[in-house]
């Protein structure tokens, strides 16, 4: 019979059961998502709670050889850029994230670890690059595979977007057109916390209409940003969606449908994701993936998103108030 995976919180150990550990059989698993609104009705640590829980779920679906292994879960960290601008979220810098992860990195590796697995479930390119950013670093300088598993997952599943719509829409009690413009606090994130922590889900989240930045936008007469590849102005149609969407998260709290949400959905999800996750890391704990091809598509932009001038620059453009900027 296949040995259950063995799960231990890092705070909850003794410095003599920690000593009969051995780092070197060990996976360490650490969340690093903000604390941020999501909407009037989930808790203010969704992604990061959404983070931990697909991490743990992972694990019931890795491979036998894997599941053998002990896993360390350290506790979250919450230190994240591109929150929704209100009050509740918290913002910090790229680079602050890229140095905490890159100091855990270091720690880890100095005591012998060798596989860490960061979770995250928030799609700000601004913070899971700066993740990928530290990932790589600490492999690269200590020879620890450090990987950002939300940043494989969009690479293999999404092309580089949160989008969900082609992994989710065939499951039952999903209709593809719920899943447009679904990207924040809306149907998935409603139904994943209703099965994590259906307590702290606001139970008046059944009243809330549907709303996305393009409805916003027709409300308002203004036309949606085009997306075309073939659009010369297509950075300038970029800008303009990126700003469109500031000043629809300085209004609005989330974008999707969350009345249709269900805890039953919220399982066939995680499910969903943690079996696509366990089949992309195992890949890297069995050798077979190096942590350098783990990288979402935007790495090759990284400059662009994670340079402190430009940052400034961007936050000016797209109106991003002071407070909650970069």
């Amino acid at each position: 019979m296949t040995a259950e995976p063995r799960l231990l919180r890092w705070e909850s150990l003794s410095k003599s059961a920690f000593d009969r550990l051995d780092p070197a059989r060990c996976v360490v698993l650490v969340t690093c998502s903000p604390m941020e609104v999501h909407g009037p009705h989930l808790p203010l640590g969704a992604d990061a709670l959404e983070g931990e829980g697909l991490a743990e779920r992972m694990l019931r679906f890795l491979p036998p050889g894997h599941r053998e292994r002990t896993f360390l879960k350290l506790p979250m960290i919450y230190a994240a850029a591109d929150v929704v601008p209100q009050s509740g979220s918290l913002a910090f810098r790229s680079g602050t994230t890229v140095r905490v992860l890159e100091d855990l990195g270091r720690s880890l590796a100095g005591q012998g670890f060798r596989d860490v697995l960061v979770s995250n479930f928030h799609g700000g390119p601004r913070h899971f690059l700066a993740i990928e950013r530290a990932c790589d670093r600490v492999w690269r300088r200590h020879g620890v595979r450090m990987i950002s598993v939300f940043s494989l997952m969009i690479a293999r599943l999404t092309n580089g977007t949160s989008n969900l719509d082609d992994v989710l829409a065939e499951l039952p009690g999903v209709r593809r057109e719920d899943l447009k413009g679904d990207t924040h606090g809306g149907l998935v994130e409603t139904s994943q916390l209703l099965a994590l922590h259906g307590d702290w889900v606001d139970r008046d989240y059944k009243s809330l209409p549907r709303q996305t930045v393009e409805t916003w936008l027709a409300a308002r007469g203004e036309p949606a940003p085009r997306s075309g590849r073939g659009d010369p102005r297509r950075f300038l149609e970029m800008l303009r969606a990126f700003r469109a969407g500031t000043r629809f998260f300085r209004e609005a709290s989330y974008s999707g449908a969350p009345a249709g949400a269900s805890a039953e959905l919220g399982e066939r999800i995680l499910d969903t994701l943690a079996d696509r996750a366990a089949g992309a890391c195992s890949e890297v704990l069995d050798g077979t993936l190096s942590p350098g091809a783990c990288h979402s598509p935007l790495w090759p932009y990284r400059f662009l998103f994670l340079n402190p001038v430009l940052t400034r620059i961007a936050n000016r453009l797209l109106g991003y108030p002071d407070a909650f900027a970069d």
